[in-house]
């Protein structure tokens, strides 16, 4: 099939962010209308501002390994938005998701779904078709009025870091987004996460406390398991893998121990601390669009050696995201910023920071494109110690990942 013929759900990130509507009226009504496709499919829900993604790569990965027959959604895609559903390991195939899409599209247009609550319906009446035993669910935005709490079968919930994000979406403040993020903990709901600050944590537990579920908090996993994501910060993202494989067990589910510990090694998610070689030099890129993501790339840098003689950073940031929280965390003396736009994106430019006095900007330069960036690091006498970093945004990241593998998609 022809790029041409996926020009109708193609959906573009700008067109899905300027699509979002929170709210689960109208995706009840359409999945009741599907039939109520996985209806009485348990679900692992994962909640968080950041580590989703990793946590669902960590249960893909061991239930996989255990042969279990599993579907999977997350959110956004990096390259392909038919990553976006998958049934043990394996993207759906464009014409299966064309074919669902236009009819959900098609079917439902009165109700005025959002593009995210298309692809959640997509998912699961894909899931549905295959006859899949068990669901994993990453939440978009929030969680109370996020389209996969539509599901009602969510046993358990899986929480990774809250922080500061989509604050015009969620709240101006940590409180107003954990308590969006947490609504949707039920009754006899398992409720792993990882250590989150005290503010959360106590969130959390008065949230399980009220509803009448259970927690059970995970420590950073034990030097034992061999992960195959790269960061410090992966120990607390597998560990709540790994507890929701454990609540899982205790549900029925014989997941074995070989299982998680191969699956923790085998572990993929491109985008995440990975090393990208262009022509025969490295870039390593990170998705780190917001503080929390930030600040766990800035601690994973001080574990770098020869940090202190300065990273070069190529980072692009959209305009509704917090850049000062993000410049601040991440520069450090002896850096120097390589500021691009965000492809297709709304983002921050130089002249916007004028008024940003507590940061040096002696070390910036500005870039139309990243291309433009890369070309300034290769015109250098000499490459820099350290890996060059490309940051700031998914989107960026996706982009530079096409331009290298010279691929379209």
């Amino acid at each position: 099939m022809k790029n041409a013929n996926l020009k109708t759900f193609e959906l573009s990130p700008k067109y899905e962010r300027d699509n979002i509507k929170l709210g689960l009226s109208r995706i009840k009504k359409a999945l009741q209308e599907l039939g109520n496709p996985c209806e009485n499919i348990p679900a692992i829900q994962i909640i968080g501002t950041n580590g989703k993604g990793s946590i669902a790569a960590y249960l893909e990965s061991i239930l996989f390994e255990a042969k279990r027959n599993f579907g999977v959604t997350t959110s956004p895609h990096l390259l392909d938005v038919c990553e976006r559903i998958r049934v043990n390991k394996q993207n759906i195939n464009k014409t299966d998701f064309e074919k669902i899409y236009k009819l959900i599209e098609k079917k439902f247009s009165t109700f005025e779904l959002t593009p995210f609550e298309k692809i959640i319906c997509c998912a699961l009446n894909y899931f549905d078709h295959k006859k899949v035993e068990f669901l994993i669910l990453e939440a978009g935005l929030g969680g109370r009025l996020d389209a996969t709490t539509a599901h009602e079968s969510r046993p358990i919930i899986a929480i990774g870091n809250i922080g500061l994000d989509h604050q015009e979406f969620l709240g101006d403040t940590i409180e107003k987004i954990a308590e969006e993020k947490l609504a949707v903990i039920k009754k006899n709901s398992i409720v792993i996460s990882c250590n989150q600050n005290s503010l959360v944590e106590n969130l959390i537990n008065k949230k399980v406390k009220e509803v009448g579920a259970e927690i059970i908090w995970k420590d950073s996993i034990s030097n034992s398991y061999e992960l195959g994501l790269r960061g410090i910060f992966q120990k607390q993202n597998a560990s709540v893998a790994v507890g929701a494989i454990e609540a899982l067990n205790n549900l029925g589910f014989n997941i074995k121990e070989k299982h998680i510990s191969e699956g923790l090694k085998k572990t993929t998610w491109n985008g995440r601390l990975e090393i990208i070689n262009y022509l025969n030099k490295e870039i390593l890129v990170d998705c780190a669009h917001n503080y929390p993501a930030a600040k766990a790339l800035s601690n994973e840098r001080s574990n770098w050696e020869n940090e202190d003689k300065g990273i070069y950073w190529i980072l692009g940031v959209q305009r509704q995201k917090d850049i000062y929280a993000i410049l601040k965390t991440l520069l450090k003396k002896n850096d120097h910023l390589l500021l691009v736009p965000v492809p297709k994106q709304p983002s921050w430019q130089l002249n916007d920071l004028s008024q940003i006095k507590e940061i040096n900007f002696q070390k910036t330069i500005e870039f139309k494109t990243f291309e433009l960036a890369i070309e300034y690091l290769f015109s250098l006498k000499k490459w820099p110690t350290n890996h060059p970093v490309l940051t700031g945004s998914i989107f960026l990241v996706a982009e530079f990942i096409k331009f290298t593998n010279k691929q379209e998609y």
